[in-house]
């Protein structure tokens, strides 16, 4: 009996690692090299193919990318920078590390990414750059974002953790030449078990993270101990201890061939949670992205409950039947924290949003029947009235 609710229990998140996982990772071990080297070169260079990028440099966490970014804005204390409540906490940690002011904006009800008019009136002198965070795999309106960075003179950072393989317009998320950041968590649509990468149109902007990134010395072990490397090196800065290692990069380097099937996968299972949930009246449903030749990665699958004192019961009652889900996310701006630093903060649209998210399951391995278990399962609870 045990046996069977085990089998059908449905994780929140799994990751799709393949037979080709081990083998990479067995390459590293026996190559005797760990650390930053020649499965990390690769890694970056697949992303880059992959997602369009100019430059790209791959690093420990999607964290890790947020700090470089902000470090490369020559950010400092007093400076403002705008940024979405609805994220992780990283997103705005970081900017508080840097020393530099977060100041939070409110998002759009249907997309749940940054609203443009919210940003345009958070503006002022002390504006240096604007986060944007593509929620949930939802790509923001950058056109509009870029148009108020650019007439305003600051800088645009997107945070991609969510948005692997995510379209705008035509174009990858990543390849529009901003400093965008990306995440290879263990809930990602592609992982490292952790890691991150930052991408940018500048040549300069990455070569200067990579050395950031590696204790700020003028060149990495992998340079150094090469046949036809040199033992001797500068420190150029006081850099921090970011570079990702391969056995990381061999486990993401593994899943780089099937990202694309996946997100497939994905966006049919988003389509039938859609059609199978869309005559349950106390549901309301994520859309596809509402701008032309624009795809979504459906990193989450994201519900929203219109009568919010049922989340918590709803969680239980899933949970009780096998069934995980996480929120995503508790807005930043009600955290102990930032209420503490900055006193209270009216952000309307993110705090209805914000008591009602629910996530759901959706990878590879949940298949239609279990996209079917699941709805089955929320449209018990709300047939029990």
């Amino acid at each position: 009996m045990a046996k069977d609710k085990e089998s059908l229990n449905i994780p929140f998140h799994s990751p799709h690692l393949n037979v080709s996982t081990r083998r990479l990772v067995n390459e590293v071990i026996k190559s005797g090299w760990l650390t930053t080297g020649s499965k990390v070169a690769a890694f970056e260079d697949g992303v880059k193919e992959l997602l369009d990028l100019k430059h790209a440099l791959a690093v420990s966490s999607g964290t890790a990318a947020l700090h470089l970014a902000y470090m490369l804005l020559d950010l400092k204390p007093g400076d403002e920078v705008i940024v979405p409540s609805l994220t992780f906490c990283s997103t705005i940690n970081m900017i508080v590390h840097i020393g530099a002011t977060p100041v939070f904006c409110d998002i759009d009800e249907k997309t749940l990414c940054v609203d443009p008019k919210d940003v345009q009136r958070k503006i002022t002198k002390r504006t240096k750059a604007v986060v944007i965070v593509h929620f949930a795999g939802m790509p923001c309106d950058i056109s509009a974002l870029e148009k108020i960075c650019k007439a305003k003179r600051i800088m645009l950072v997107e945070d991609a953790a969510h948005a692997f393989l995510t379209t705008y317009k035509g174009k990858r998320i990543g390849s529009h030449g901003n400093l965008t950041c990306f995440s290879f968590y263990a809930t990602k649509v592609i992982t490292c078990a952790e890691g991150g990468l930052l991408s940018s149109g500048s040549a300069e902007h990455v070569a200067q993270a990579r050395i950031l990134s590696l204790h700020g010395l003028s060149r990495g072990a992998w340079n150094r101990y090469a046949k036809d490397g040199s033992l001797s090196y500068q420190v150029l800065m006081p850099g921090y201890k970011y570079n990702l290692s391969d056995i990381h990069a061999a486990i993401g380097l593994s899943q780089l061939a099937d990202v694309e099937k996946d997100r497939e996968e994905r966006q049919h299972f988003a389509d039938v949670y859609r059609e199978l949930l869309k005559d349950v009246p106390e549901i309301i449903l994520p859309t596809d992205p509402p701008y032309s030749d624009s795809t979504h990665a459906w990193h989450l699958f994201t519900i929203q409950l219109r009568d919010v004192r049922k989340r918590d019961a709803l969680i239980a009652h899933l949970k009780n039947v096998g069934i995980g889900t996480s929120i995503h996310f508790p807005p930043n701006h009600l955290q102990p924290y930032y209420r503490k630093c900055f006193g209270k903060i009216s952000l309307p649209v993110t705090e209805k949003v914000g008591k009602r998210i629910l996530s759901l399951p959706i990878y590879h391995t949940l298949g239609t029947s279990g996209v079917s278990r699941v709805t089955s399962a929320i449209k018990d609870f709300y047939n029990k009235k």
